[in-house]
């Protein structure tokens, strides 16, 4: 089943959306925030990839072996979230209700499934003919998005609502996926074109919206707050380095957080406070929070 939101032709809509970015974009750095850096301790790489609105954060890190946990951080303190004899498990989605969403890898079959994490119990998410699922957003209505290889090999989009799954395919894209979901039901996720190239895009009341960072090569589009703020990661090609963007409005403004040789962007609550990554000059990843200064 497929969202009749999407079936209508794109290209009109996104040539008028593209104009308007390459008109509007304003580069700041990190300009109007102050940004913490957030390092799980004994990690050897920590990404923060959502926040909600009473400033949790989630995640992941890796250990010393390399191996990768998900994690929790409320009140200063870290929390641990590793789905039962999974060899990896990865944070990264989280509503008000402090329910979270991510995927692990099974132990014993190394196939990745989606899950959710409500109340101290964890619930698997596949979609149906799915063999290899990603939950990526949850919002307040328990409503999960993500993606998924289907038995046709390709990447899907996807809802979940209490367990009935709805595929959601950009027309003409040779893959989709759904990255991100507000309370309102407003949706953000990449698709990669038939040219190849992975492009961001919205979907606002039934109304799609090509998401570009101006002059990138990719641009990815992960997360929408109830302000219909957008913010994500963009590049001069696949190959990186990568740059964090908010979007407001019509206005594209690049994130960098100082002295890092890369930033990328996961995600934002209705306060404007961002999380994501940063690569230091050492190559280390640490996790950062981003909150508003003025």
């Amino acid at each position: 089943m497929f969202r009749d939101c999407i079936t209508k032709s794109l290209l009109p809509y996104f040539l008028l959306v593209f104009a308007l970015a390459l008109a509007v974009p304003k580069s700041a750095a990190q300009a109007g925030y102050t940004v913490t850096t957030i390092d799980v301790p004994s990690s050897t790489e920590t990404d923060c990839n959502d926040i909600n609105k009473a400033g949790n954060i989630v995640g992941f890190y890796a250990d010393s072996t390399g191996v990768d946990h998900g994690f929790e951080f409320v009140n200063g303190k870290f929390q641990n979230v590793n789905f039962p004899h999974a060899s990896a498990t990865l944070v990264y989605g989280v509503n008000d209700l402090n329910q979270a969403v991510g995927w692990y890898t099974d132990g014993s079959t190394g196939v990745t499934h989606g899950f959710l994490f409500s109340a101290g119990t964890f619930t698997a998410i596949d979609p149906p003919t799915s063999t290899y699922t990603n939950a990526w957003s949850i919002n307040n209505t328990g409503e999960i998005v993500g993606t998924y290889i289907g038995s046709d090999g390709l990447f899907h989009g996807f809802s979940d609502v209490n367990g009935t799954y709805t595929t959601i395919d950009i027309p003409n894209a040779e893959t989709s996926e759904v990255t991100g979901i507000n309370n309102l039901g407003a949706m953000v996720g990449i698709f990669i074109s038939t040219s190849s190239v992975q492009e961001g895009f919205s979907d606002v009341n039934g109304k799609l919206g090509l998401i570009k960072f101006p002059g990138s090569g990719l641009t990815s589009a992960d997360r929408i707050n109830d302000k219909g703020e957008i913010v994500g990661l963009w590049g001069a090609s696949s190959a990186g380095p990568f740059n964090g963007y908010t979007k407001i409005g019509s206005t594209y403004t690049n994130f960098l957080v100082s002295g890092s040789t890369e930033t990328r962007v996961r995600g934002l609550n209705n306060a404007g406070s961002i999380v994501g990554r940063y690569t230091d000059s050492a190559a280390v990843i640490h996790g950062f929070v981003a909150t508003p200064s003025n």
